[in-house]
């Protein structure tokens, strides 16, 4: 018999429907029982595309005796993280007081009020039915103790998410050159990427190391992100002939990647491609974005245009099976060209994996491949090319991974902005059609009654209330839209988006905003303590994404208070930027642009919106350009539209140099 998740609509959840545990979805009636009948609570917590959440479903979850103790002893409850960061995000911080790591699965006992006592992450069946008796003993016989242990418990997160007051109101260019110098003692200078294993991609530090080379002329930065954006996409985390990325690599080296794929880890690494093609002008860097934009389109695209949240590790009850190769197959598919492609992807050499699978790599550069082979760069990309073809063609028709097709605000608004670069490098008109695409369906189908938005749409339906990264990344969505199309509507819709927020989630006490909002929304089930995000990890910081859009909006808009609270942000976490710089990475690269602020270039006259998509070809994070041939309402073309002349002006703190009439003329 299915369980209470049978009528949940989220991949996970519906994964452990079917589980002998009496599972409750998070919400009041889960912990209104577990007071009733005077029980602790089991808060698992995990996600679709997660191998080691599978793992602990088959061995323990589907297990009849292990089953029967939960039930017997616990209210257990079932939480999709992409669905209730604000849970996973209160739990995940009591695991990493307890144990100073975490991890998914995600396994806590908490009191019936939703305070978390203690947790870890898998368990193996023995240690998971051992902790169940122990935990259950502790509740009955200790109930006191474990109640302050909440309390200490509950007391460390909120620290674990304070911001200690800056030492220093100074914000100057040491702060960057100190942040940047205490992260190269991080780099590994050699594979690329933060030293040590595993590792991630962390989109946000390298973007951060880009806008540092761009004001500092620094060359190691740019031979560090060369080093990074190299060996990431020649690595196995790289799908070698389908596009896209996986979600880290296990090893330091990135040849063994944890196979599920997340849109919001392949949306900022497309950003982060296409801007270094348009930083160092090498195409082959926006081919990679290009190859990423083929992987979700073909892979992850809905039929609203939108996409989905990702693709799991797992098919046909093995990990990295759909990915993986013999030498047997690509002899059968490739006869007349195996042992060159064979050796190309490392097959059989260093992308020899496990059970004489190989995961496809390139060990070395095409440039450097091509001269061993006495190949023409142009002769081995048509072979290549060709090879990839057929090899797709052949891997499409094994037992598929499953797809996560929730879709998520914020995954979603990462991927617009991701295409709105893709298009300022590309001119790719129909990258910045589905970004608008993509948008417009948000903004008519997320709405709430509230007056805010809802995070998840699943079967033709909104749900779920949606929290500061939503609002905070659909803001700066909706600004990289107005970045490339000029309509000021979106500078407007950006505008509501914010007022929401500073609405809604305004902490009275700091300049940050809290992740949830004031009031939950009706028939949400609150979390025992809300947390103010500041640091990034996989996705940006929420605080520093909203914090980067009142920078740029009070610009637009001319607001004081917008851009005031913006410095006051980065004000706020100027000592952390400085101490914890790949933590704060997306904070430093807010705070490049506040020091080597760049300012609007305001550009109006017959030939506008060509002269500002001529601009966009040079990477310049810290200028925003804005275009209108005739003017509109923003107050930036106030006195600054002439009558079939066309004007450029370099705008800073409301104050404008003289006009020039061709960008050639522009000073930058």
């Amino acid at each position: 018999m299915p369980n209470r998740l049978i009528h949940e609509n989220s991949p996970y959840l519906l994964q452990h429907a079917g589980n002998p545990v009496d599972w409750y979805p998070y919400g009041a009636e889960a912990f209104a029982t577990a007071e009733k009948l005077g029980r602790p609570v089991i808060v698992s917590i995990g996600y679709a595309a997660c191998h080691w959440c599978h793992v602990m479903e088959h061995e323990s979850f589907s297990n009849d005796t292990i089953a029967e103790v939960m039930n017997r002893e616990f209210i257990c409850i079932k939480v999709d993280r992409e669905e209730r960061p604000d849970v996973d995000q209160l739990f995940m911080s009591a695991v990493q007081l307890l144990h100073r790591s975490g991890g998914w699965p995600l396994n806590c006992f908490a009191l019936p009020d939703g305070r978390p006592f203690w947790g870890g992450t898998y368990f193996r069946p023995e240690q998971w039915k051992d902790i169940l008796f122990q935990i259950s003993e502790l509740f009955k016989n200790n109930r006191s103790e474990l109640s302050e242990q909440a309390d200490r418990i509950i007391e460390g997160v909120a620290d674990m998410h304070s911001v200690s007051l800056p030492r220093s109101n100074s914000l100057n260019a040491d702060l960057i050159y100190e942040s940047y110098q205490r992260l190269t003692g991080q780099f590994d200078m050699v594979a690329g990427g933060l030293a040590g294993a595993p590792k991630f991609p962390m989109p946000g530090v390298w973007e951060f190391v880009m806008h540092y080379y761009r004001y500092t002329h620094d060359e190691s930065a740019l031979l560090q992100l060369r080093t990074t954006l190299n060996a990431m996409e020649q690595g196995g985390i790289c799908d070698q002939i389908g596009g896209g990325f996986a979600r880290y690599s296990t090893d330091a080296a990135w040849k063994v990647p944890h196979f599920e794929k997340m849109l919001y880890d392949n949306a900022q690494l497309m950003a982060l491609y296409a801007d270094m093609a348009s930083l160092t002008g090498e195409k082959r860097y926006g081919q990679i974005a290009t190859n990423v934009l083929d992987f979700v389109n073909r892979e992850l695209r809905s039929d609203e245009g939108l996409f989905f949240t990702s693709l799991d590790a797992d098919s046909n009850g093995s990990e990295g099976s759909f990915y993986t190769w013999t030498h047997q197959e690509i002899e059968t598919l490739l006869p007349e060209y195996a042992p060159l492609i064979a050796r190309y992807y490392g097959v059989g050499g260093d992308g020899l994996w496990e059970n004489n699978q190989n995961i496809l790599l390139r060990s070395v550069p095409d440039h450097v491949f091509a001269t061993r082979e006495h190949l023409s760069a142009e002769e081995l990309s048509q072979l290549t090319a060709m090879a990839a073809r057929v090899m797709l063609a052949y891997r499409g028709k094994r037992p598929r991974p499953a797809t996560d097709d929730k879709i998520i605000l914020s995954s979603n608004a990462l991927m617009i902005k991701a295409l709105v670069h893709y298009y300022q490098w590309s001119g790719n008109e129909q990258a910045l059609q589905q970004a608008a695409q993509a948008a417009e369906f948000i903004y008519f189908n997320f709405k709430a009654d509230h007056g805010g938005y809802f995070r998840i749409w699943k079967e033709g339906k909104a749900r779920i209330t949606a929290f500061l990264d939503d609002y905070a990344f659909y803001a700066e969505a909706c600004l990289a839209l107005y970045h490339s199309t000029f309509d000021p509507e979106w500078v407007y819709r950006c505008q509501e988006l914010v007022e929401y927020v500073i609405t809604n989630f305004t902490d009275d006490n700091t300049p940050l905003f809290w992740y949830s909002a004031r009031q939950p929304a009706k028939g949400t089930q609150a979390v025992a303590k809300r947390v103010q995000p500041v640091t990034s990890d996989a996705e940006p910081s929420a605080n520093a994404s909203m914090a980067r859009v009142l920078h740029w909006l009070g610009a637009l808009l001319e607001k004081e208070h917008y851009t005031n609270r913006a410095a006051a942000m980065v004000h706020y976490t100027r000592d952390q930027i400085m101490q914890y710089p790949s933590s704060y990475s997306n904070w430093a690269s807010l705070a490049c642009l506040q020091i080597y602020d760049q300012g609007l270039v305001v550009v109006t006259g017959p030939e506008a919106l060509r002269n500002a998509a001529l601009l966009h070809k040079k990477y310049n994070p810290g200028l925003m350009v804005t275009a209108s041939v005739d003017g509109n309402s923003l107050p930036v073309f106030s006195g600054r539209v002439h009558a079939g002349k066309n004007r450029i002006y370099r705008c800073r703190n409301k104050v404008c140099e003289p006009p020039v009439s061709s960008i050639i003329d522009l000073v930058l």
